[in-house]
């Protein structure tokens, strides 16, 4: 009921849509700040994996240089056995020889494996980057839905109360006329 005048009163359908208009947008922004937080979760997740692929790799290249190391400590030795010029300079070709094939094959290893942390890495950051973009165009779209949804219920109070309050002053105007 509409009370004029000093005491005016909302109408019980205005306050219903307010409401319900109230009530949608706190789960609106509920739902949004859900999304968030999962999307931070997972980025750290995402972010976890990349690093320990990294520390994978810097773990690969250390084991790679002290077996490089290792080879070396071995070739020096294998030098201070050598009893001729000869020997000397076979061990040496031996040595330069079998690194440079080793240094090769690890090279090609550890550029598969960046090559491999790289593309994992940009696929999954897409997949996340697509994700998030159709999670907020499906956010957007509900909550343009929603506004509309609120507009339309506000305009039919609206136009109940402005009928009402034309009944209650005709009414007001002329007791004996019937609306």
């Amino acid at each position: 009921m509409t009370k004029f005048g000093p005491n005016l009163e909302l109408p019980a359908e205005v306050r219903a849509v307010a409401e319900k208009n109230v009530a949608q947008a706190r789960e609106a922004f509920e739902t949004l700040f859900k999304n968030a937080r999962d999307a931070v979760g997972q980025s750290e997740g995402q972010l976890e994996e990349v690093r320990a692929g990294v520390n994978d790799l810097r773990q690969k290249a250390i084991g790679l240089m002290e077996a490089n190391m290792e080879s070396g400590f071995d070739f020096l030795q294998k030098l201070m056995s050598a009893k001729t010029p000869q020997e000397l300079l076979s061990f040496q070709a031996e040595f330069l020889s079998t690194q440079v094939q080793k240094v090769s094959e690890q090279a090609k290893a550890l550029g598969a494996d960046a090559k491999a942390l790289g593309e994992t890495t940009a696929r999954t950051l897409d997949e996340r980057a697509r994700a998030l973009a159709e999670r907020v165009k499906e956010l957007s779209a509900a909550a343009a839905k929603s506004a509309q949804s609120a507009a339309q219920d506000l305009k039919t109070v609206g136009e109940s109360v402005v009928n009402e309050a034309k009944a209650k002053a005709t009414e007001a105007l002329d007791p004996n006329q019937k609306p």
